[in-house]
């Protein structure tokens, strides 16, 4: 794996929420980190982290910079997709009991 792919893979592990926004960003950031290592082609990984910040760094700084209404907005949208994924979960774990209690009173009569 190449330095390049471990920070980028770091920094996308960190997003709370990943959408076309975060996507944009992150390929951003690999074309300023591939840039760097084509000046610098023997900068390790520790250096790396040195010019850019951690992962860590760079999303926090991300959010700083993302605008509120944005943030918001994707945070909302998670909640409710968390939401109805659990909703549906709870619909089938009562609706399989049920079912399955059905098809054996069909083979009993």
């Amino acid at each position: 794996m190449t330095i390049t792919r471990k920070y980028i893979r770091q920094c996308r592990t960190l997003f709370p929420v990943y959408g076309n926004s975060e996507r944009t960003f992150l390929n951003r950031l690999k074309v300023q980190i591939n840039e760097h290592l084509d000046l610098f082609p023997d900068l390790s990984y520790e250096e790396l982290v040195k010019q850019f910040g951690t992962p860590k760094e760079v999303i926090m700084e991300y959010y700083a910079n993302a605008a509120d209404d944005y943030l918001l907005k994707k945070i909302d949208v998670s909640k409710k997709l968390k939401r109805f994924l659990l909703f549906i979960a709870i619909l089938y774990l009562f609706q399989h009991p049920f079912l399955r209690t059905r098809q054996l009173e069909r083979k009993i009569l």
